[in-house]
């Protein structure tokens, strides 16, 4: 009698929970989507950015390497250095190539300290790799998705090599 009442009002209200708890659900990620519509490209490109530059650095510390251009292996902050600035040649901010560890010092101080930067460049890769790279123009837009999928390979990366290195 009571009891089975109790049960069954006790199991509606469960289910009703549910359904109200999946509606929500639904609501917040429709909410999130609508959010990341109206985000500006530059939301993006910094993400990607962040998650490139992170990537860039901790693989370069995690080889041992020191900064590119003066050679340093004690820094107070390491930067992800760009041979080409972004803001020179957008088109190469992504590109692993043109982003090596550097210190702060010759990063910010120095401007990037850009004529031994070049050289080190040179002997890690031959003057030829580094012509091609200053010679690049091609100028390209990035979209969205382009963006998401180059950050989204590069904190794989980066989790993989935490793992790595915690192994």
């Amino acid at each position: 009698g009571k009891e089975q009442t109790r049960k069954a009002r006790e199991a509606a209200q469960r289910k009703a929970q549910s359904l109200q708890r999946a509606a929500e659900k639904k609501e917040r990620a429709a909410w999130r989507q609508r959010k990341a519509a109206v985000k500006p490209l530059k939301h993006w490109i910094d993400l990607t950015q962040r998650a490139v530059n992170d990537i860039c650095r901790e693989t370069e510390l995690a080889e041992g390497l020191g900064c590119i251009s003066c050679g340093t292996k004690t820094a107070f902050a390491w930067h992800a250095g760009h041979y080409r600035s972004t803001a020179a040649a957008g088109h190469l901010r992504f590109t692993r190539f043109n982003i090596h560890l550097q210190c702060d010092v010759c990063n910010v101080y120095k401007s990037g300290n850009i004529e031994a930067y070049r050289t080190a460049l040179v002997e890690r890769y031959g003057e030829a790799a580094v012509l091609a790279l200053e010679n690049n123009n091609t100028p390209h837009r990035w979209t969205v998705e382009e963006l998401k999928e180059i950050r989204l390979a590069a904190l794989a990366d980066l989790r993989a090599l935490k793992k790595l290195e915690a192994a």
